[in-house]
Protein backbone atom coordinates (compact mmCIF):
# COMPACT_ATOMS: atom_id res chain seq x y z
CA UNK A 1 0.00 0.00 0.00
CA UNK A 2 2.92 2.58 1.02
CA UNK A 3 4.52 1.57 -2.00
CA UNK A 4 1.77 2.46 -4.24
CA UNK A 5 1.01 5.60 -2.76
CA UNK A 6 4.74 6.62 -4.02
CA UNK A 7 4.19 5.66 -7.09
CA UNK A 8 1.28 7.57 -7.24
CA UNK A 9 3.04 10.54 -6.13
CA UNK A 10 6.11 10.55 -8.03
CA UNK A 11 3.23 10.39 -11.08
CA UNK A 12 1.56 13.40 -10.45
CA UNK A 13 5.31 15.25 -9.40
CA UNK A 14 6.72 14.08 -12.75
CA UNK A 15 2.82 15.02 -14.35
CA UNK A 16 3.13 18.66 -12.68
CA UNK A 17 7.14 19.61 -13.69
CA UNK A 18 6.30 21.03 -17.43
CA UNK A 19 3.27 22.82 -16.24
CA UNK A 20 4.86 24.89 -13.29
CA UNK A 21 7.78 25.45 -15.98
CA UNK A 22 9.42 28.84 -15.05
CA UNK A 23 9.93 31.99 -16.99
CA UNK A 24 13.57 31.22 -17.04
CA UNK A 25 12.30 28.47 -20.19
CA UNK A 26 11.62 31.49 -22.32
CA UNK A 27 13.49 33.56 -24.30
CA UNK A 28 14.83 36.90 -23.42
CA UNK A 29 15.74 40.30 -25.10
CA UNK A 30 18.69 41.75 -24.51
CA UNK A 31 20.94 44.85 -25.67
CA UNK A 32 24.35 44.14 -27.30
CA UNK A 33 25.10 47.47 -28.17
CA UNK A 34 28.52 48.20 -27.45
CA UNK A 35 29.48 44.40 -27.65
CA UNK A 36 31.92 43.14 -30.27
CA UNK A 37 30.17 41.27 -33.15
CA UNK A 38 31.11 37.93 -32.32
CA UNK A 39 30.12 38.01 -28.61
CA UNK A 40 27.22 39.93 -29.29
CA UNK A 41 26.28 36.83 -31.66
CA UNK A 42 26.79 34.76 -28.86
CA UNK A 43 24.96 36.11 -26.27
CA UNK A 44 21.72 37.16 -28.78
CA UNK A 45 21.79 32.93 -29.49
CA UNK A 46 21.46 31.83 -26.37
CA UNK A 47 19.13 34.55 -25.08
CA UNK A 48 17.08 33.31 -27.96
CA UNK A 49 17.13 29.76 -26.08
CA UNK A 50 16.28 30.96 -22.85
CA UNK A 51 16.94 33.13 -19.91
CA UNK A 52 18.99 29.67 -18.31
CA UNK A 53 20.72 29.36 -21.54
CA UNK A 54 22.26 33.27 -21.29
CA UNK A 55 22.42 32.78 -17.91
CA UNK A 56 24.82 29.64 -18.13
CA UNK A 57 26.72 30.93 -21.50
CA UNK A 58 27.63 34.20 -19.02
CA UNK A 59 28.48 32.26 -16.26
CA UNK A 60 31.16 30.31 -18.00
CA UNK A 61 32.83 33.22 -20.52
CA UNK A 62 32.43 35.76 -17.13
CA UNK A 63 36.86 35.51 -17.05
CA UNK A 64 36.92 36.22 -20.95
CA UNK A 65 33.85 38.72 -21.65
CA UNK A 66 33.33 39.82 -18.20
CA UNK A 67 29.61 40.36 -18.47
CA UNK A 68 26.51 39.48 -16.14
CA UNK A 69 23.02 39.18 -16.42
CA UNK A 70 22.44 43.22 -15.72
CA UNK A 71 25.24 44.47 -18.57
CA UNK A 72 22.71 42.41 -21.68
CA UNK A 73 19.36 43.46 -20.46
CA UNK A 74 19.66 46.70 -19.74
CA UNK A 75 17.58 49.04 -21.93
CA UNK A 76 18.27 50.30 -24.89
CA UNK A 77 19.54 54.16 -24.64
CA UNK A 78 16.88 55.54 -27.23
CA UNK A 79 14.05 53.87 -24.52
CA UNK A 80 16.25 55.77 -21.35
CA UNK A 81 16.37 59.13 -23.12
CA UNK A 82 12.33 58.66 -23.71
CA UNK A 83 11.85 58.61 -20.02
CA UNK A 84 14.18 61.36 -19.48
CA UNK A 85 12.83 64.90 -18.71
CA UNK A 86 14.51 67.48 -20.68
CA UNK A 87 17.19 69.29 -19.67
CA UNK A 88 18.29 73.05 -20.29
CA UNK A 89 20.51 73.76 -23.70
CA UNK A 90 24.15 74.31 -22.16
CA UNK A 91 25.46 78.03 -23.63
CA UNK A 92 29.28 78.35 -23.99
CA UNK A 93 30.30 81.67 -22.45
CA UNK A 94 33.65 83.12 -23.75
CA UNK A 95 35.95 84.40 -21.03
CA UNK A 96 39.13 86.22 -20.85
CA UNK A 97 41.90 85.70 -18.92
CA UNK A 98 42.16 89.48 -17.79
CA UNK A 99 38.69 90.14 -17.81
CA UNK A 100 35.41 90.82 -20.07
CA UNK A 101 36.44 92.29 -23.70
CA UNK A 102 35.27 95.84 -23.54
CA UNK A 103 36.38 96.28 -19.27
CA UNK A 104 38.07 99.54 -18.76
Amino acid sequence: MNRRLNYLIAAFALAAGPALGSDSDQPIQVNTRGLPSHIAAQVEKHAAESERALMQYLWFTRRMNRLWLDDVTKPMPDDVAANEPPQDKRVAVLMHPHGFKGDK
